[in-house]
């Protein structure tokens, strides 16, 4: 029986790659990454056995190629600069996680794929007035719609070693006197180990938790400001925190946003602020995945 062969949009991104690293330790399977710079995608995954494929979800022309004979589409994109938006070079919400999964949807109805597999996130919402957390529920919409079979996670914060957040949150902590926390720090998050949701993929890949949507995140629940000080405790270093108000961050992402390259914005302090609580029961029921307690996925952060 021949391999399937899964495609993978998002391959070379932080989330993407520890899919890739599964899906091939698992075997079984042949992996062709879609990406629009195939050179620096190899560069970043350095993985033997991947097929790296030039495709474009915001040029559904490149996409046809792309897919040919694929049994699987896993869709992880995310945006350069994620969860900021650049509107100037096109890398909002709207445009590349609803209409990309569109574009990728209506390329795999016509390719013959059979399988979709798409990252969400926990506080997806069509109706939220958050471009982000709109675009994902739209997204989620028009896949349950599609006629292909297929599996949605909605994860809380996804940490790891190579993420961008936990790693930059340590590192601040490292370099500062005191932190301060956006918000009220009250905010619910769910950190869940970038292993743990790759797991739960190469699941659904061999056929777990057809048409079904499932939150994941980790086994404990807490806030903010228990998660930095699980950051603190894993890093070996203590500072005091402090809460800046969300008008305060709201203000000052209003200036930032105007930037050529924006490195902050209003709508990315509302991402941060905002609860990402999971209910895990139905992802444990079905994928029998025992999830990494927090204090135990994050002591890497001892080694940094």
């Amino acid at each position: 029986m021949d391999a399937k062969i899964v495609a993978l949009a998002g391959g070379s991104g932080f989330i993407g790659r520890a899919i890739a690293r599964r899906l091939l330790a698992a075997g079984g399977v042949k992996l062709r990454v879609l990406t629009r710079n195939p050179g620096t995608a190899r560069a970043r995954l350095d993985l033997t056995g991947v097929d790296f494929v030039q495709a474009d979800i915001v040029q559904p022309a490149s996409l046809a190629d792309a897919l040919k004979n694929a049994n699987t589409i896993v869709d992880a994109i995310q945006f350069d600069g994620y969860p900021v938006e650049n509107p100037r070079r096109g890398l909002t919400f709207e445009r590349v996680d609803y209409g990309g999964t569109v574009a990728l949807l209506e390329a795999a109805k016509h390719a013959g794929v059979q399988q979709f597999i798409y990252i969400s996130g926990a506080a997806a919402d069509e109706n939220s007035t958050h471009p982000g957390f709109r675009a994902k529920g739209r997204a989620e919409r028009a896949i349950r719609e599609s006629g292909l079979t297929y599996t949605v996670f909605r994860p809380s914060l996804v940490y790891g070693p190579e993420d961008k957040v936990v790693n930059g949150l340590a590192r601040a902590i490292r370099f500062a006197p005191v932190f301060g926390v956006p918000g009220t720090g009250r905010q619910k998050v769910q950190p869940v180990l970038v292993d743990d949701l790759a797991a739960c993929v190469m699941l659904a890949v061999s056929g777990r938790g057809r048409n079904g949507t499932y939150d994941i995140g980790g086994p404990d629940l807490m806030t903010f400001d228990e998660m930095m000080r699980i950051i603190m405790d894993a890093s070996g270093h203590r500072r005091p925190l402090f809460h800046i108000p969300e008008t305060v961050m709201r203000g000052v992402g209003g200036l930032l946003e105007k930037l050529p390259k924006p490195i902050l914005s209003r709508d990315a302090i509302t991402f941060v602020t905002a609860d990402n609580a999971c209910d895990i029961e139905p992802l444990v029921d079905e994928f029998g995945i025992n999830l990494t307690p927090a204090r135990v996925g994050m002591a890497y952060l001892a080694k940094k």
